[in-house]
């Protein structure tokens, strides 16, 4: 019976422990500004907030680019795939890069790697580590957050990759619910090749993954940005 007592009060310790650590990435931040607009192409209307003079729009993208530039995660249960819209009003569409930056609505742009090191500033992280490679910062769930904390309220949509599909491995689409992958426009430099910069979130995971990939293989989700108005 002692023992059981004993474990009880571990557990119980252990629980409180990481939640304290999760609050200790949880700051209390609220959006400068927030609001509303239509897309005048399909009429889809997004809602945006603003940080560190940014307005961020809060749903993933939903315009239509046309087949092959854009990808509706499928539904999958147990070893059955379905391909269908089921996804699509709360995930969005999956773009490839050239995609993505025709998803754009008129006056918003694709974010550049500095307006996601700008954001995740805003939420938390610490400017000497905003240029590092792969899991960095404290941004990541702070990111997460719906209209009752920052309102940004990233998604975890997964990824489509057409390198996987075309060798057959059948695993061309992953992470949905996991992980959110979301494209920048800018080129890293230090690489040959297409590689641009994408940001990756995990599901309760603090930090930010900042890295770069080869744009021809892969389809990403995508938050829009404009200066504020």
């Amino acid at each position: 019976m002692k023992l059981v007592q004993i474990s009880c009060l571990c557990l119980a310790a252990l629980l409180a422990a990481c939640q304290d650590d999760k609050e200790e990435y949880l700051p209390n931040v609220k959006p400068e500004a927030s609001g509303t607009f239509v897309d005048s192409r399909d009429q889809y209307e997004y809602h945006w907030v603003r940080f560190d003079g940014l307005d961020w729009t809060v749903e993933n993208a939903h315009y239509d680019t046309g087949e092959g530039s854009c990808f509706i995660y499928p539904e999958i249960h147990g070893s059955s795939v379905t391909y269908s819209e089921a996804n699509l009003p709360k995930y969005g569409y999956l773009y490839t890069f050239e995609g993505a930056k025709k998803a754009a609505p008129e006056g918003w742009r694709l974010p550049t790697d500095e307006d996601w090191n700008r954001l995740e500033a805003a939420l938390g992280s610490s400017s000497d580590k905003l240029q590092q490679y792969g899991w960095r910062g404290a941004a990541g769930l702070a990111m997460q957050q719906d209209e009752a904390d920052s309102g940004l309220n990233l998604l975890m949509g997964g990824y489509y990759n057409t390198y996987f599909d075309a060798n057959g491995d059948g695993a061309n689409y992953r992470h949905i619910g996991s992980f959110g992958y979301f494209w920048s426009q800018t080129k890293d430099t230090s690489k040959e090749g297409e590689y641009y910069f994408y940001r990756k979130v995990m599901y309760d995971r603090p930090q930010v993954y900042r890295e770069s990939i080869n744009i021809q293989n892969y389809y990403l989700s995508v938050r829009f940005v404009r200066d504020a108005q």
